[in-house]
């Protein structure tokens, strides 16, 4: 939710396993962030952190918004948008016929970063399209990577 390297996180595991959980945490990682984790307590326990997740879903938020609404704009009848209004990333389909990992390739020639969908589809005939993040992209410059994107996939 911050950032990795502060080393801090929190797993829920059954009561009969948290010895060996404990365990397993003090070989893997013999000194934690005991200072960090103070820190965080102390900005959790003073509401900084609620402030700032709500702060992080507007922005975010906003950010998936112009996103879809791009490519609705700019695609709307060439791609389709899938899953819920939530996280930090949107996926798209391309229609039968195109490949993904052709266009990612292309795209970063660009210096366009798309992923390809297709290698995380599970069945046997993989879905292509894209996996869009949107986390650290600023939301006035979403629209130009769209139309970016546009000019590597209409036919």
């Amino acid at each position: 939710m911050l950032f990795p390297s502060l080393r801090v996180g929190y797993i829920v595991v059954p009561r009969d396993l948290v010895t060996l959980f404990e365990a397993v945490r003090f070989v893997t990682d013999i000194f934690p962030p005991y200072l960090h984790q103070e820190m965080l307590a102390d900005f959790i326990e003073g509401g900084h952190l609620a402030q700032y997740i709500r702060k992080m879903r507007r922005i975010y938020g906003e950010r998936r918004r112009v996103l879809v609404e791009s490519i609705r704009s700019e695609l709307g009848d060439f791609l389709t948008v899938h899953g819920a209004p939530a996280g930090m990333h949107v996926s798209v389909s391309l229609p039968e016929g195109f490949n993904d990992v052709e266009i990612c390739e292309r795209a970063s020639e660009q210096k366009l970063l798309l992923w390809p969908l297709s290698p995380y589809y599970a069945g046997k005939r993989p879905l292509h399209g894209f996996v869009l993040g949107f986390g650290s992209t600023a939301a006035e410059q979403i629209p130009h990577a769209v139309r970016r994107m546009r000019t590597l996939v209409r036919p």
